[in-house]
């Protein structure tokens, strides 16, 4: 991953020294977890979870990573890694991805559809491009897909609907286009969505009465086309309010929070 220094002691499980310097860069963080596991009535000690943040790592994301067999967690948020998720990690059985705020570029991998343990994925503030591939609709268990400042574009794809266990969606800024889905009103868990920046007609925003646990952190710009329209009644603890903007030149639209509503023209 482009570390100059790098000394690991197994026996204890513990990263001595890591980095492009003898000393960490402010801010940095690095953990790793081993857990004992009986293989053969012995136990080994195994990794678990690996976290390197903020440590400015030029290099690429190692698919080596597969042969640590135990592995569950990956957490390289904060460098500069350039390249994109290795296939590899598919016959891994990974439940949290996150490499925000890298140089991760070109299309997302359809492999990582494979792996239905990921329960987070966080690929926000890199440089992904085209489409959201239809297969991660195929990550089942999934409770938090965070997309945000990519470059993707074209509709968001109708697979999405199967992830039912969702309760943070993030797509923000980037460059899609169509309609918002209207199967966005089903994801009955979700307490957190993102969604701005989507180029497209005019259309009513999807019901959202059935998702009684949102809390509305940031929904504004829905539309770049200046005629808006969203009538909704969200049930239980949340907004109770219907909205409407459909007059000509008006762009922004809301930012909506936790029972408080307010917007700007």
């Amino acid at each position: 991953m482009g570390a100059t220094y790098w000394k690991f002691d197994g026996d204890s499980c513990q990263i001595e020294t890591v980095g492009l310097t003898p000393q960490p860069p402010r801010g940095s963080e690095q953990n790793i977890i081993c857990n004992n596991f009986l293989e053969k009535n012995n136990t080994a000690l195994h990794v678990v979870s690996i976290m390197l943040k903020g440590y400015n790592l030029p290099g690429v994301l190692p698919p080596e990573l597969v042969e640590l067999q135990y592995l569950q967690e990956i957490d390289f948020a904060y460098n500069y890694l350039g390249g994109t998720i290795p296939p590899e990690w598919a016959s891994a059985q990974l439940s949290s991805i996150s490499v925000l705020a890298n140089r991760l570029s070109g299309e997302i991998p359809k492999e990582l559809g494979n792996i239905t343990s990921l329960t987070y994925l966080n690929l926000e503030a890199n440089q992904f491009s085209g489409i959201v591939p239809p297969v991660l609709g195929d990550l089942i268990n999934l409770k938090t897909l965070i997309l945000s400042s990519n470059q993707f574009f074209g509709n968001l794809p109708t697979t999405l609907a199967g992830l039912r266990s969702l309760t943070d969606f993030r797509i923000n800024d980037n460059n899609l286009s169509g309609p918002i889905p209207e199967f966005i009103q089903n994801w009955k868990q979700l307490t957190r969505m993102r969604i701005s920046d989507i180029n497209g007609t005019t259309q009513a925003f999807p019901m959202l009465i059935k998702m009684t646990g949102i809390d509305f952190e940031e929904l504004q710009d829905f539309w770049r086309n200046p005629r808006i329209h969203l009538e909704n009644e969200v049930s239980g603890n949340v907004v109770r309010n219907a909205f409407k903007a459909v007059e000509d030149g008006f762009s922004w639209f809301s930012l909506l929070h936790y029972c408080n509503v307010y917007w700007a023209s």
